[in-house]
């Protein structure tokens, strides 16, 4: 009487797709909620071109590298101290092929920024195909989605100058190659990992992510693994040689003071962990808690998805030595391609909640909505003070024609670099000064009494100038301009 009945084959069946009719259900019901976020991804990507705020420092430096360069040249060391790899350059480059970049300021920063926005925009599809790869609940799937097309940081650095969007979509595509396909023959091996490798030319952090795949490899066949790994570095020593050892060679003590702060050393590595955290993938308001689920979630992986846990490992280490022997700054826009792989996770921490507790998860995908909905907010509105308030191209068109002499301190010689090829400027009417704040003495030494002093990094008039100055001094958030008559 207590005895339960032995399911027959054909009543196995029917619970079986009974089960399966009951998932296509929830999938169905959540696509619409995935395919939302999405767009609404897009979207937030998209303000930004439509508020195209100015360059800032670090961009006009690249622009000007870009826009003044031969594409033979962008494989050399770039003047600034800017380091970029050297086909993320040359696909910026392209774009601005057949567009005068004298013409119009507001379109040649659009298209300098083309490539950053597809990237940032292309990276919420390819991490969605890497979500549906890795996870079949729906729910987590929205969750990661949620975790990465709203996530202000990776939103913020869409629309910027700079290779950090595409490190992010290079690093998605390696992972999801090394987690779907395992080709049978080692000569497919070689050449799938030899043109994988060649995405280093487009991102530096590729180097990581691909050498976390190739641990993978070794696991399951070490034959593979060898011709997979002489790829890797038929690339690695081509790509040190001619372009890494130049740049090195070119920058190296220059980034290394300026970058002196993020290099990990042992006093510091907890410091700039929890910072990163803060500043790049804080989704439990204490940087701590965010750590503690994340470990979590790699404690779930290494049961659950090894692959992913071993690229996270890999990663995690080479990005740490690197950053020990002072070869990688602990930053984070330089480490924004470490992003997805948190969001994968913190993924798997939720995947693992036992039945009857997974009836929360829809809970906390709300309060993941509303928690990026409203620091995105004081994003959007950061970028909408710095439109409003007067920034360096704003500064550079109020002196255009003016007739004054213009003083420019040494720190804010990029900007005037980039944004003064828009205006008619006259050679005689443009000094340069060693430091910051000019001094009276210095300023005496113009010729023209009526002038404006242009400092893109100056957000305060130093004292002894504006005292005696009679005319307007304007406030922005990146600068300030003092016109004296």
């Amino acid at each position: 009487m207590g005895r339960k009945r032995k399911r027959t084959n054909t009543e196995a069946v029917k619970g079986s797709v009974k089960g399966e009719k009951k998932t296509s259900k929830t999938s169905d019901r959540l696509l619409p909620f995935i395919y939302t976020v999405i767009v609404f991804g897009i979207v937030l990507r998209l303000i930004f071109p439509i508020l195209n705020t100015g360059l800032w420092h670090d961009e006009c430096a690249l622009g000007i590298n870009i826009l003044d360069r031969e594409f033979w040249g962008l494989f050399n060391p770039l003047r600034f101290l800017q380091i970029a790899p050297p086909l993320f350059l040359s696909a910026v480059k392209v774009c601005t092929l057949g567009i005068n970049p004298v013409e119009n300021p507001v379109i040649t920063d659009f298209v300098l920024r083309i490539v950053p926005l597809a990237a940032g925009i292309g990276a919420i599809f390819a991490f969605y195909y890497l979500l549906k790869n890795l996870f079949v609940n729906k729910y987590i799937q929205l969750a990661g989605v949620i975790m990465f097309a709203l996530n202000p940081v990776l939103i913020q650095y869409s629309y910027e100058l700079k290779p950090y969007s595409t490190d992010v979509l290079i690093a998605v595509l390696i992972t999801l190659y090394f987690v779907r396909y395992n080709p049978e023959s080692y000569w497919k091996q070689f050449w799938h990992v030899f043109l994988i490798s060649l995405s280093m030319l487009v991102s530096f952090p590729a180097g990581f992510v691909i050498s976390g795949g190739l641990i993978n490899i070794l696991f399951k066949d070490y034959k593979k693994f060898f011709c997979a790994l002489t790829a890797f570095f038929l690339v690695l020593i081509f790509y040190f040689v001619y372009h890494i050892w130049g740049v090195m060679e070119a920058h190296g003590q220059g980034m290394d003071n300026y970058w002196a702060a993020y290099f990990i050393n042992g006093k510091n590595i907890t410091d700039l962990i929890m910072l990163y955290i803060k500043n790049s993938f804080n989704i439990f308001i204490m940087p701590v808690v965010t750590l503690g689920v994340i470990v979590a979630g790699f404690a779930a992986a290494c049961f659950r998805n090894r692959k992913i846990a071993v690229i996270t490992v890999v990663i995690t280490v080479l990005v740490l030595c690197s950053s020990y022997l002072h070869l990688y700054p602990f930053i984070v826009r330089m480490l924004l391609f470490f992003v997805p792989f948190m969001i994968i996770l913190v993924c798997e921490a939720f995947d693992v909640i036992p039945t009857g507790l997974d009836k929360l998860v829809p809970a906390v995908i709300l309060v993941l909505c509303g928690y990026y909905l409203f620091v995105m907010n004081g994003v959007l509105l950061s970028k909408i003070n710095t439109r409003t308030n007067l920034g360096v191209k704003e500064m550079t068109a109020a002196v255009n024609n003016s007739g004054y002499s213009v003083v420019i301190p040494k720190n804010s010689n990029v900007e005037w670099i980039y944004y003064s090829r828009f205006y008619d400027f006259s050679p005689e009417y443009v000094y340069f000064q060693d430091w910051n704040t000019p001094d009276n003495d210095w300023l005496k030494t113009i010729p023209n009494h009526k002038y404006y002093y242009f400092a893109p990094f100056e957000t305060r008039i130093p004292e002894k100038v504006s005292r005696k100055s009679t005319g307007v001094i304007r406030l922005g958030t990146r600068g300030a301009i003092l016109k004296v008559d």
